[in-house]
């Protein structure tokens, strides 16, 4: 059945994905090879397992998506949530009531977000170096708030949304399918989402167009600031405890994800669907070489080797696109 454009629903469904082919066709290559080496990936269980275990790198780059579309940089991201998990498990062994200690966590991220965003939308800073100087300072702050100790014995309350359960399914897992479902819709059905990828793309023509661009900027970089602090409380509680070099490289991987899921490192160009793929793609690796014992060492390379390899077909797929 032909729409009113010309094009039957099948088309317009390969024109939406045909994008992240290369991610796909990535993922299931992996999927097959670990399957065929350990009898024990192909499983429900394992691929709940390998969603729990990168739910909190997922948030993250749920936010860090909004900062690299928008045509700017984030790695702060790491190193907020490390904050944010000490200064939340300092006030719960204080005893702050939970729900207090969540929104002050959330808030905190908000506050480093925004310090970010105004000193890039307001001040001109490169992101890059901005946010590799806010790096270092809050890794500092983490590491005198915790006194270099592990901050244990956090009640369970706080500890549900990293490791509870609601049935048969890990909480944190459901936490982040619902927030790339909720983050999509806005990136793609809102018009905050629309003026994200306008500023991304060229932000002078978004200006002439009347889109306030430092708004949209500080926004995206608050609403990171806020979803790095949602990571480190899902963390945080699925450790059970709190340390001040809890996810300091958790940016990195979160960058690879995205890089992988065709996330323009440009600005204004990707989507969360090619997230999710880039997501499930590094905890699909990290799982199966796990599975199969090997060297960290190795380990490390061959997932260098995986993005590099998807990184080649994306850009085979638009030289493809080019010629045809």
């Amino acid at each position: 059945m032909k729409t009113r454009e010309g094009k039957n629903w099948m088309e317009k469904v390969w024109e939406r994905f045909r994008p992240h082919l290369p991610a796909g066709l990535m993922l299931c290559l992996l999927g097959l090879f670990f399957s065929l080496q350990a009898e024990q990936f192909f499983s429900l269980r394992n691929f709940i397992n390998i969603m729990t275990q990168t739910a909190a790198m997922s948030i993250l780059a749920v936010g860090l998506t909004f900062v690299l579309i928008g045509g700017h940089f984030d790695i702060s991201g790491g190193s907020v949530l490390a904050l944010v998990g000490v200064c939340c498990g300092k006030l719960l062994i204080g005893g702050v009531p939970v729900p207090v200690v969540m929104l002050a966590g959330i808030g905190l991220g908000a506050l480093v977000g925004l310090f970010n965003g105004f000193c890039v939308a307001k001040l001109r800073l490169s992101s890059f170096i901005l946010t590799l100087t806010t790096s270092i300072m809050v890794k500092g702050i983490a590491a005198a708030v915790s006194g270099g100790r592990t901050l244990s014995g956090l009640p369970d309350t706080f500890n549900f949304l990293g490791a509870g359960k609601l049935g048969n399914l890990p909480v944190p897992v459901i936490l982040t399918v619902l927030l790339f479902l909720i983050f999509h819709f806005v990136l793609s059905g809102t018009i905050y989402g629309h003026r994200v990828y306008a500023v991304g793309e060229q932000a002078e023509h978004a200006r002439k167009a009347g889109i306030p661009v430092e708004r949209i900027v500080i926004m995206n970089f608050v609403l990171a600031g806020c979803l790095y602090a949602l990571s480190a409380i899902v963390l945080t509680g699925r450790l059970g405890a709190a340390v001040s070099t809890n996810g300091l490289d958790l940016e990195m991987m979160a960058l690879s994800a995205l890089a992988i899921g065709g996330i323009s490192m440009t600005g204004g160009r990707g989507n969360l669907i090619g997230a999710f793929l880039g997501c499930l793609i590094i905890g699909v690796l990290s799982n199966g070489l796990n599975l199969l014992n090997l060297s960290p060492y190795y380990a490390d390379f061959i997932r260098g080797v995986v993005i590099f390899g998807t990184l080649a077909l994306e850009s085979v797929r638009v030289m493809w696109k080019r010629r045809s």
